[in-house]
């Protein structure tokens, strides 16, 4: 079985004046989930860590897969029609692996991960410019280990990567900013005396982004959650349901006010779903479902408006993991039936929803050869337009407009 905590750890109205246009209303939901093929590479283990779609027919997904002498990046490109393997630049004669990807442009994609050529290991950036990948020097701290766990990107000289790094005994949280032309490190807070982990970040603007992660408080997990706003980095209080274990893995805003951030939470020996939703002032953990007897792990959500996000990640009956698939439509979330193609485990490890109704997922499955890469397409029901008509009276008092969404 494929722990993605410990892998983690080492290795995202329009308004018109007399009309107002709800591209995403209450009740729109992903309801399909089925498997698109996707090439592997070398004779050993493939896995996806991470999908970023521009549009219903280009989508970036990254990972890393075994040559034999150890992990090599992965990267994968999708045209609307089939998955093709990208050439990606590899650090020395060690492992690398690419544990995030966030595009802004078919033209324009950063990936973020961590090279193993000696210890300790590196941080390891990649640059996509629609015809090839390069690698882009990045800045590490401490002397020991560093490694990035998430990139966010909302234009071509605008990036956030975040992850963590060793100093002494303990990893603090390590946050990178791209200004175009080099990386720099900013500095980002730790909480209590033990290790702190980044593990996601999202961000809406240049000035806001959000980061999750957790820190050891003891012997337990405590979720961790940032607040940048274009100058500093903050904490901000988040809930701790568990009473043995609290991790978020993900985060993903679409207002400065409206994020959601997923992980799972831990009591007696059980672990449960975490579902938490920013509303710009404080988080509140909103009821989710646990179909798996054992574990119930969210590692990425994406959310296409306030009112639809997915989740994924992966539930434990007993058996060996299966693929978890959860959809939320403005009022509760639901549990989707997904394709479980392996002979052994199937896990999610990300998630890019481009519309309300068109999301990709991808993960990993396992049969006789070992593991491969997997991609879900997630459905749903084109949402219908719903077009307001002004009232025909007349009022001497400004129309304040409605935001939805």
């Amino acid at each position: 079985m494929i722990r993605r905590s410990v892998l983690a750890i080492f290795a995202t109205t329009a308004i018109v004046l007399g009309c107002v246009v709800l591209a995403t209303p209450a009740g729109a939901v992903i309801d399909s989930a089925v498997v698109l093929p996707s090439p592997n590479s070398g004779s050993g283990d493939n896995f996806l860590r991470s999908v970023s779609c521009m549009t219903e027919s280009s989508c970036i997904a990254v990972g890393h897969y075994d040559n034999g002498s150890g992990y090599q990046s992965l990267v994968l490109k999708w045209d609307g029609t089939s998955w093709t393997k990208l050439d990606s630049p590899n650090s020395g004669s060690g492992s690398n692996v690419l544990s995030s990807v966030s595009c802004v442009s078919e033209s324009s994609c950063i990936a973020v991960g961590n090279d193993i050529n000696r210890y300790p290991q590196h941080t390891l950036v990649l640059k996509w410019d629609g015809t090839s990948w390069t690698k882009l020097d990045s800045p590490n701290s401490g002397s020991g280990s560093n490694v990035l766990s998430s990139v966010s990107c909302v234009t071509v000289s605008s990036c956030i990567a975040v992850g963590s790094y060793e100093n002494d005994s303990v990893y603090e949280t390590l946050v990178l900013k791209w200004d175009g032309t080099s990386w720099t490190k900013l500095d980002s807070p730790n909480s209590g005396s033990g290790s702190n982990f980044l593990f996601s970040v999202s961000c809406v603007t240049v000035s806001s982004c959000v980061a999750v992660g957790f820190y050891m408080n003891g012997s337990v997990n405590q979720t961790v959650a940032l607040k940048f706003d274009g100058t500093s980095w903050t904490k901000i209080d988040s809930p701790n349901p568990g009473s043995i274990g609290n991790s978020l893995f993900s985060v993903s805003c679409v207002t400065v006010s409206s994020c959601v951030a997923v992980g799972t939470y831990g009591n007696d020996a059980v672990t449960q779903s975490l579902v938490l939703s920013w509303d710009g002032t404080s988080w509140t953990k909103l009821d989710s479902p646990n179909p798996g007897v054992w574990d119930n792990t969210l590692y990425s959500v994406s959310c296409a408006s306030a009112s639809l996000c997915v989740a994924v990640g992966y539930q434990d009956n007993g058996s060996g993991y299966q693929t978890l698939v959860l959809s939320w439509d403005g009022t509760s979330w639901t549990n989707l039936d997904s394709p479980n193609p392996g002979s052994g485990d199937d896990g999610l490890n990300s998630v890019s929803c481009v519309s309300a109704s068109s999301c990709v997922a991808v993960g990993y499955y396992f049969i006789d050869s070992g593991y491969q890469t997997l991609v879900l397409s997630l459905t749903g029901p084109e949402p219908p337009t719903t077009t307001t008509t002004p009232p025909t009276t007349t009022s001497s008092d400004p129309v304040a407009p409605a935001f939805t969404g």
